[in-house]
Protein backbone atom coordinates (compact mmCIF):
# COMPACT_ATOMS: atom_id res chain seq x y z
CA UNK A 1 0.00 0.00 0.00
CA UNK A 2 1.44 3.41 -0.82
CA UNK A 3 1.30 6.30 1.57
CA UNK A 4 1.01 9.46 0.38
CA UNK A 5 0.22 13.00 1.24
CA UNK A 6 -0.18 16.55 -0.44
CA UNK A 7 -0.47 19.91 1.00
CA UNK A 8 -1.15 23.64 -1.12
CA UNK A 9 -0.89 27.14 0.84
CA UNK A 10 -3.27 29.00 -1.43
CA UNK A 11 -3.81 29.90 -5.29
CA UNK A 12 -3.05 33.14 -5.95
CA UNK A 13 -0.39 36.47 -6.49
CA UNK A 14 2.64 35.14 -3.99
CA UNK A 15 5.12 37.95 -3.47
CA UNK A 16 8.94 36.59 -3.18
CA UNK A 17 10.01 36.66 0.50
CA UNK A 18 6.30 35.45 1.93
CA UNK A 19 6.24 32.33 -0.81
CA UNK A 20 9.39 31.28 0.23
CA UNK A 21 8.52 31.61 3.87
CA UNK A 22 4.99 29.85 3.11
CA UNK A 23 6.81 26.79 1.31
CA UNK A 24 8.90 26.02 4.42
CA UNK A 25 5.87 25.78 6.42
CA UNK A 26 4.39 23.55 4.13
CA UNK A 27 7.38 21.28 3.74
CA UNK A 28 6.83 20.76 7.62
CA UNK A 29 3.30 20.23 7.02
CA UNK A 30 3.62 17.65 4.74
CA UNK A 31 6.21 15.80 7.05
CA UNK A 32 3.99 16.59 9.98
CA UNK A 33 0.69 15.15 8.37
CA UNK A 34 3.08 11.73 7.09
CA UNK A 35 4.46 10.72 10.44
CA UNK A 36 0.99 10.65 11.69
CA UNK A 37 0.00 8.63 8.06
CA UNK A 38 3.06 6.11 9.39
CA UNK A 39 1.00 6.02 12.49
CA UNK A 40 -1.92 4.45 11.13
CA UNK A 41 -4.12 7.58 10.87
CA UNK A 42 -5.08 9.13 8.16
CA UNK A 43 -7.36 11.28 8.63
CA UNK A 44 -5.18 12.67 11.25
CA UNK A 45 -2.32 12.82 8.57
CA UNK A 46 -4.87 15.34 7.29
CA UNK A 47 -6.09 16.85 10.21
CA UNK A 48 -2.43 17.80 11.46
CA UNK A 49 -0.80 18.88 8.08
CA UNK A 50 -4.15 21.59 8.04
CA UNK A 51 -3.43 22.61 11.33
CA UNK A 52 0.08 23.43 10.82
CA UNK A 53 -0.91 25.63 7.92
CA UNK A 54 -3.57 27.28 10.08
CA UNK A 55 -1.03 28.14 12.66
CA UNK A 56 1.10 29.89 10.30
CA UNK A 57 0.79 33.85 10.04
CA UNK A 58 1.46 33.22 5.55
CA UNK A 59 -2.01 31.33 4.67
CA UNK A 60 -4.94 32.47 4.81
CA UNK A 61 -6.52 30.01 7.39
CA UNK A 62 -6.37 30.16 11.12
CA UNK A 63 -4.36 32.63 12.28
CA UNK A 64 -3.67 34.21 9.13
CA UNK A 65 -7.09 34.65 8.09
CA UNK A 66 -8.42 37.69 6.03
CA UNK A 67 -11.31 39.28 7.64
CA UNK A 68 -14.65 40.29 6.41
CA UNK A 69 -15.44 43.78 4.59
CA UNK A 70 -16.40 44.81 8.07
CA UNK A 71 -13.34 43.63 10.15
CA UNK A 72 -14.70 40.20 11.28
CA UNK A 73 -13.37 37.24 11.31
CA UNK A 74 -15.30 33.95 9.83
CA UNK A 75 -13.42 31.03 9.34
CA UNK A 76 -14.67 27.34 7.31
CA UNK A 77 -13.01 23.96 7.37
CA UNK A 78 -14.07 20.78 6.29
CA UNK A 79 -12.80 16.89 6.18
CA UNK A 80 -14.12 14.34 4.15
CA UNK A 81 -12.82 10.50 3.97
CA UNK A 82 -13.88 7.96 0.99
CA UNK A 83 -13.64 4.54 3.21
CA UNK A 84 -14.69 4.80 5.68
CA UNK A 85 -17.41 7.27 4.34
CA UNK A 86 -17.27 10.60 6.53
CA UNK A 87 -18.27 14.24 6.31
CA UNK A 88 -17.34 17.14 8.74
CA UNK A 89 -17.46 21.07 8.01
CA UNK A 90 -17.84 24.01 10.06
CA UNK A 91 -18.82 27.54 8.78
CA UNK A 92 -18.23 30.71 10.46
CA UNK A 93 -16.56 29.61 13.14
CA UNK A 94 -14.69 32.84 14.99
CA UNK A 95 -12.01 32.02 17.98
CA UNK A 96 -11.49 28.09 17.40
CA UNK A 97 -7.40 28.15 16.70
CA UNK A 98 -7.58 24.98 14.48
CA UNK A 99 -11.28 24.94 12.52
CA UNK A 100 -10.02 21.82 10.46
CA UNK A 101 -10.34 20.05 14.05
CA UNK A 102 -13.58 21.27 14.54
CA UNK A 103 -14.48 19.77 11.73
CA UNK A 104 -13.30 16.11 12.55
CA UNK A 105 -15.11 16.52 15.45
CA UNK A 106 -18.36 17.10 13.73
CA UNK A 107 -17.69 14.09 11.08
CA UNK A 108 -16.48 11.69 13.85
CA UNK A 109 -18.36 12.76 17.59
CA UNK A 110 -21.91 14.01 16.03
CA UNK A 111 -24.49 12.61 13.32
CA UNK A 112 -24.30 15.69 11.50
CA UNK A 113 -22.14 17.30 8.16
CA UNK A 114 -22.03 20.72 8.75
CA UNK A 115 -22.44 22.95 11.66
CA UNK A 116 -22.61 26.71 11.82
CA UNK A 117 -21.54 29.50 14.25
CA UNK A 118 -22.36 29.66 17.76
CA UNK A 119 -23.35 26.06 17.45
CA UNK A 120 -19.96 25.03 16.29
CA UNK A 121 -18.29 27.52 18.79
CA UNK A 122 -20.15 25.76 21.27
CA UNK A 123 -19.06 21.56 20.15
CA UNK A 124 -15.60 23.27 19.70
CA UNK A 125 -15.85 23.73 23.59
CA UNK A 126 -17.66 20.73 24.86
CA UNK A 127 -14.50 18.89 23.35
CA UNK A 128 -11.54 20.98 24.37
CA UNK A 129 -10.52 22.30 21.70
CA UNK A 130 -8.18 25.40 22.11
CA UNK A 131 -9.51 28.76 21.18
CA UNK A 132 -7.43 32.63 20.79
CA UNK A 133 -7.85 35.55 20.02
CA UNK A 134 -6.85 35.03 15.83
CA UNK A 135 -7.36 38.45 14.41
CA UNK A 136 -3.84 39.69 13.95
CA UNK A 137 -2.39 43.35 13.07
CA UNK A 138 -1.33 42.18 9.70
CA UNK A 139 -4.76 40.85 8.70
CA UNK A 140 -5.95 44.65 9.92
CA UNK A 141 -3.30 46.07 7.97
CA UNK A 142 -4.38 43.87 4.98
CA UNK A 143 -7.87 45.18 5.09
CA UNK A 144 -7.20 48.79 5.45
CA UNK A 145 -5.16 48.47 2.78
CA UNK A 146 -7.92 46.30 0.77
CA UNK A 147 -10.74 49.13 1.59
CA UNK A 148 -8.29 51.70 0.32
CA UNK A 149 -7.32 50.01 -3.14
CA UNK A 150 -10.76 48.44 -4.35
CA UNK A 151 -13.38 50.52 -2.34
CA UNK A 152 -12.80 53.86 -1.59
CA UNK A 153 -15.95 54.61 -0.11
CA UNK A 154 -17.50 54.22 -3.68
CA UNK A 155 -19.27 50.64 -3.43
CA UNK A 156 -21.88 50.29 -0.36
CA UNK A 157 -24.05 47.76 0.33
CA UNK A 158 -26.03 46.41 -2.71
CA UNK A 159 -23.43 47.88 -5.17
CA UNK A 160 -20.54 45.95 -3.48
CA UNK A 161 -22.45 42.47 -3.79
CA UNK A 162 -23.16 43.65 -7.21
CA UNK A 163 -19.40 44.36 -8.25
CA UNK A 164 -17.33 41.56 -6.00
CA UNK A 165 -17.20 39.34 -8.76
CA UNK A 166 -15.65 42.29 -11.13
CA UNK A 167 -13.08 43.21 -8.07
CA UNK A 168 -11.83 39.80 -8.17
CA UNK A 169 -11.12 39.12 -11.37
CA UNK A 170 -9.06 42.51 -11.50
CA UNK A 171 -7.41 42.36 -8.29
CA UNK A 172 -6.64 38.74 -8.07
CA UNK A 173 -3.52 39.41 -5.82
CA UNK A 174 -5.89 40.06 -2.45
CA UNK A 175 -7.91 36.57 -3.10
CA UNK A 176 -4.95 34.54 -2.13
CA UNK A 177 -7.18 31.45 -0.55
CA UNK A 178 -7.36 28.20 1.19
CA UNK A 179 -4.88 25.73 2.21
CA UNK A 180 -5.71 21.53 2.41
CA UNK A 181 -3.99 18.62 2.51
CA UNK A 182 -5.26 15.15 0.68
CA UNK A 183 -3.42 12.15 2.47
CA UNK A 184 -3.90 8.32 1.77
CA UNK A 185 -2.73 4.88 3.45
CA UNK A 186 -3.53 3.12 0.33
CA UNK A 187 -6.96 2.07 1.28
CA UNK A 188 -8.26 5.43 1.99
CA UNK A 189 -8.51 8.31 1.00
CA UNK A 190 -9.01 11.57 3.04
CA UNK A 191 -8.58 15.25 1.91
CA UNK A 192 -9.38 18.44 4.13
CA UNK A 193 -9.40 22.44 3.71
CA UNK A 194 -9.37 25.45 5.86
CA UNK A 195 -9.85 29.26 4.84
CA UNK A 196 -10.80 32.52 5.73
CA UNK A 197 -12.57 33.42 3.19
CA UNK A 198 -12.39 36.54 0.56
CA UNK A 199 -10.95 40.29 1.36
CA UNK A 200 -13.60 41.88 -0.18
CA UNK A 201 -16.70 39.80 1.45
CA UNK A 202 -19.58 40.73 3.15
CA UNK A 203 -20.37 39.77 6.43
CA UNK A 204 -21.59 35.68 6.44
CA UNK A 205 -20.64 35.09 3.20
CA UNK A 206 -19.96 31.45 2.55
CA UNK A 207 -17.59 30.31 -0.23
CA UNK A 208 -16.64 26.66 -1.12
CA UNK A 209 -14.62 25.04 1.29
CA UNK A 210 -17.13 23.84 3.62
CA UNK A 211 -19.58 22.73 1.05
CA UNK A 212 -18.82 18.78 0.61
CA UNK A 213 -18.27 18.56 -3.43
CA UNK A 214 -17.57 22.13 -3.88
CA UNK A 215 -13.56 22.63 -2.19
CA UNK A 216 -13.57 19.10 -0.36
CA UNK A 217 -14.73 15.91 -1.75
CA UNK A 218 -13.02 12.24 -1.42
CA UNK A 219 -14.53 9.29 -3.13
CA UNK A 220 -13.89 5.57 -4.44
CA UNK A 221 -9.82 6.24 -4.07
CA UNK A 222 -9.65 10.15 -4.99
CA UNK A 223 -9.41 13.08 -3.21
CA UNK A 224 -9.13 16.54 -3.78
CA UNK A 225 -9.03 20.22 -2.11
CA UNK A 226 -9.47 23.44 -3.95
CA UNK A 227 -8.33 26.87 -3.33
CA UNK A 228 -9.14 30.06 -5.56
CA UNK A 229 -12.62 32.15 -5.42
CA UNK A 230 -15.15 30.05 -3.98
CA UNK A 231 -18.25 31.40 -6.56
CA UNK A 232 -16.52 30.07 -8.96
CA UNK A 233 -15.47 26.66 -7.16
CA UNK A 234 -19.37 26.46 -6.29
CA UNK A 235 -20.55 26.53 -9.73
CA UNK A 236 -18.78 23.76 -11.09
CA UNK A 237 -18.69 21.58 -7.67
CA UNK A 238 -15.10 21.34 -8.74
CA UNK A 239 -13.38 18.73 -6.29
CA UNK A 240 -16.77 15.99 -7.16
CA UNK A 241 -16.48 17.00 -10.82
CA UNK A 242 -12.85 16.37 -10.66
CA UNK A 243 -13.55 12.60 -8.30
CA UNK A 244 -16.05 11.81 -10.96
CA UNK A 245 -13.48 12.46 -13.58
CA UNK A 246 -10.75 10.19 -12.19
CA UNK A 247 -13.34 7.44 -11.56
CA UNK A 248 -14.93 7.29 -15.13
CA UNK A 249 -11.16 6.88 -16.00
CA UNK A 250 -10.12 9.94 -16.91
CA UNK A 251 -5.63 11.11 -16.01
CA UNK A 252 -5.92 12.75 -13.38
CA UNK A 253 -3.82 15.17 -14.50
CA UNK A 254 -6.19 15.82 -17.40
CA UNK A 255 -9.00 16.21 -14.45
CA UNK A 256 -7.16 18.77 -12.71
CA UNK A 257 -6.61 20.68 -15.42
CA UNK A 258 -10.18 20.15 -16.76
CA UNK A 259 -11.96 21.07 -13.62
CA UNK A 260 -9.86 24.29 -13.20
CA UNK A 261 -10.52 25.25 -16.51
CA UNK A 262 -14.82 25.18 -16.03
CA UNK A 263 -14.09 28.41 -13.99
CA UNK A 264 -12.99 31.73 -15.24
CA UNK A 265 -12.42 32.63 -11.96
CA UNK A 266 -8.90 32.57 -9.94
CA UNK A 267 -8.60 28.92 -9.05
CA UNK A 268 -6.35 26.02 -8.51
CA UNK A 269 -7.29 22.07 -6.92
CA UNK A 270 -4.71 18.88 -5.86
CA UNK A 271 -5.64 15.75 -5.94
CA UNK A 272 -4.29 12.33 -4.56
CA UNK A 273 -5.16 8.75 -5.70
CA UNK A 274 -5.54 5.60 -3.30
CA UNK A 275 -2.16 4.72 -5.49
CA UNK A 276 -0.44 7.79 -4.41
CA UNK A 277 -0.50 9.42 -7.85
CA UNK A 278 -0.58 13.50 -7.46
CA UNK A 279 -1.83 16.36 -9.49
CA UNK A 280 -2.75 19.24 -9.50
CA UNK A 281 -3.22 22.66 -11.65
CA UNK A 282 -4.14 26.78 -11.14
CA UNK A 283 -4.74 29.37 -13.49
CA UNK A 284 -2.98 31.89 -10.90
CA UNK A 285 0.74 32.91 -10.69
CA UNK A 286 1.19 30.39 -8.16
CA UNK A 287 -0.20 27.70 -5.96
CA UNK A 288 2.47 26.05 -3.71
CA UNK A 289 2.33 22.64 -3.03
CA UNK A 290 4.32 20.14 -1.17
CA UNK A 291 3.97 16.21 -2.01
CA UNK A 292 5.29 13.53 0.14
CA UNK A 293 5.51 9.48 -0.28
CA UNK A 294 6.93 6.55 1.13
CA UNK A 295 8.09 5.60 -2.30
CA UNK A 296 10.45 8.69 -2.83
CA UNK A 297 10.72 9.87 1.17
CA UNK A 298 11.20 13.58 0.38
CA UNK A 299 9.52 16.81 0.22
CA UNK A 300 8.92 17.97 -3.34
CA UNK A 301 7.64 21.43 -3.67
CA UNK A 302 5.33 22.68 -7.05
CA UNK A 303 3.15 25.56 -7.90
CA UNK A 304 5.74 28.67 -7.30
CA UNK A 305 6.32 29.57 -10.67
CA UNK A 306 6.17 29.17 -14.19
CA UNK A 307 4.53 25.98 -16.30
CA UNK A 308 3.82 22.77 -13.41
CA UNK A 309 5.79 19.67 -13.64
CA UNK A 310 3.46 16.57 -13.66
CA UNK A 311 3.50 14.68 -10.37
Amino acid sequence: MMKAIVVHGGAGRWSGEKLKKATAVLREAALVGFERLERGDVIGAVEEAVKVLEDSPYFNAGKGSVLSIDGTLEMDACIVADIPRKIGAVIGVRRVRNPISLARVVAEKTSHHIMYGEGAERLAGIFGLPEGDLITEEAVRKLKRTREKLLRGALEGVELLKKTAELIRKHPEVFVGTVGAVATDGRSVVAGTSTGGTSVKLPGRVGDTPIPGAGTWAENGCGASATGVGEGIIEVLMTKTLCDMVNRGEDLHVAVERVVGMTHYPAGVIALTREGRMAFYHNTDAMPVAFYSEEKKEVDVYGVQGKDPRA
